[in-house]
């Protein structure tokens, strides 16, 4: 990623005369161009997967095993130096690890098969790396059979699987390496149950192209060691604000999600929010980020190709939050797979839109959005995942505009790697929180959170006004159909 464009947006700020003007409480718009109400989530039922071996079973049939060996403390650290990087808010929290055996540049497991009588034939199959956190594997997938299925666990919880997939669904989500990334999985083995049914033709080894490893699992922050609630002292936890802010706040943080996803073997996490679209009849899963996170190159245009094959391995992360203020311990979690289809970015906003290939989980809300300009000084709301951390909500207020961008200062909390692309909301005049635009960057931080006139308390947000031309199509569609959702994925409860 560069910043190039958001640094040289910085040096610019200290040329801006600013004095602290009190925060407008509500935004009032008497002539709306766009906007529309959030709503919550409507799932049709989905059946969860199941194993088709039994864990004691598993346990006790032959496994085909690989374990890589822990990465050095020089890969480690040069990870950290990366993620200190003043400015960026994509961080990472896995490192590509190649497996090789034998001289050839990808690992082979061979499927030890169980008869499961009148379905067909499975295999338990397992993938380590020492000291991880958290893993996920890129598998070759090409000449599988496409009926074939796929499940996915971790060594941290067992039981039930994460995910399951067919080879066919598979081989459509294919990341920028031409690997298939399973689902992310906590501890430092993953179990992958191989399916075959009946008639079909059995595969006599599984191809493993590479794996990510993970420092950190689905419900800790980046920082090592560190528990739920360990993000920067600043941050407030949401539940610490529900009284206070209201019901229209608690459906607008049900929109946002932690996002975890693969560039280059490379895992990166970043926020994302949900939102409506003009169609009360329907709720296409559309899904707002930033640009940078996804893109490999922020001074050109994104490539559409680039970006879908990072679409293809997006996993999302719902309800991650304290269950009450400062308890440091997380609500259950739900972990959608499956990827998503990517719609639109731009590089000079940082503006994203994708869509989920999966429906929105019931726990999720729908956020409403408003496209026209934000007026300075407009009281802001961030929802956002620091570090990777649990929702934590922040405060403060749109300072001014520098080229394609809010210009925004805090009052309360901050914001950190991990909260690229959340939201920024303003309050509508009925209290509906609504969505304005998504993070890009900045140098705000605890230190210097609360002075507005500190010209390093600035963060910097795309801006759906300009972005909405483009967007338009899909949240206002005009009597069309809405485009297709396929299930190649489950939403599952992961602890």
């Amino acid at each position: 990623m560069c910043l190039l464009s958001l640094r040289s947006a910085l040096a610019l700020v200290t040329c801006i005369p600013f004095g602290a003007v009190a925060a407008t409480q509500v935004e009032v718009d008497p002539a709306p161009i766009h906007r529309v109400k959030g709503e919550a989530s409507r799932p049709a039922p989905v059946a969860l997967p199941a194993w088709q071996l039994a864990p004691e079973l598993a346990a006790a049939s032959k496994a085909s095993r690989l374990t890589n060996p822990a990465p050095s403390s020089d890969e480690i650290q040069a990870l950290h130096r990366r993620n200190a990087d003043p400015g960026t808010k994509r961080i990472q929290i896995g490192l590509p690890r190649n497996l090789e055996t034998d001289g050839q540049s990808s690992a082979f497991l061979i499927p030890h098969w169980v008869a499961v009588k009148g379905h067909g034939l499975v295999a338990h199959l397992q993938v380590g790396s020492v000291g991880a956190a958290a893993l996920r594997v890129g598998l070759v997938v090409d000449d599988l059979d496409p009926s074939v299925e796929l499940r996915f666990g971790g060594s941290e919880k067992t039981s039930p699987p994460v995910a399951m997939t067919t080879a066919g669904q598979a081989q459509h989500l294919l990341g920028d390496d031409g690997l298939y990334w399973t689902p992310n999985t906590d501890g430092d083995v993953q179990r992958i149950e191989l399916f075959v049914p009946a008639g079909v033709a059995v595969p006599s080894a599984l191809q493993l192209g590479r794996l990510s490893h993970l420092v950190v699992n689905s419900h800790t922050p980046y920082r090592p060691l560190q528990k739920i609630g360990e993000s920067g002292a600043c941050n407030v936890d949401v539940a610490c604000r529900l009284n206070e802010l209201g019901s229209h706040f608690a459906d607008a943080r049900n929109a946002v999600a932690h996002m975890r996803f693969v560039v280059g073997g490379t895992t990166y996490i970043c926020t994302g929010t949900l939102l409506a679209d003009t169609d009360p009849h329907t709720q296409v899963p559309l899904f707002h980020g930033a640009n940078h996170c996804f893109s490999e190159n922020t001074n050109n245009p994104p490539n559409s190709t680039q970006m879908q094959t990072v679409a293809n391995t997006l996993n999302t992360f719902w309800n991650y939050e304290a269950t009450t203020c400062d308890s440091n311990v997380s609500a259950p979690i739900t972990q959608l797979t499956g990827g998503a289809t990517y719609l639109y970015s731009n590089n000079q906003t940082d503006g994203m839109l994708i869509r989920l290939n999966n429906p929105a989980p019931g726990v999720a809300f729908f956020a409403g959005w408003n496209a026209n300009p934000v007026p300075d000084d407009t009281a802001v709301t961030a929802i956002h995942h620091p570090s990777g951390d649990a929702r934590m909500v922040s405060t403060g207020q749109k300072i001014s505009q520098i080229s394609f961008n809010h210009e925004v200062g805090w009052l309360i909390g901050t914001t950190e790697g991990g909260s690229s692309g959340s939201g920024l909301f303003t309050i509508a005049g009925s209290g509906a929180y609504e969505l304005r635009g998504g993070l890009y960057g900045g140098f705000a931080s605890c230190a210097n959170e609360g002075d507005l006139n500190n010209v390093s308390n600035r963060d910097y947000y795309s801006r759906l006004d300009l972005d909405f031309a483009a967007m338009s199509e899909w949240l206002t569609p005009a009597g069309s159909q809405p485009p297709e959702v396929f299930a190649n994925g489950f939403e599952a409860t992961i602890n």
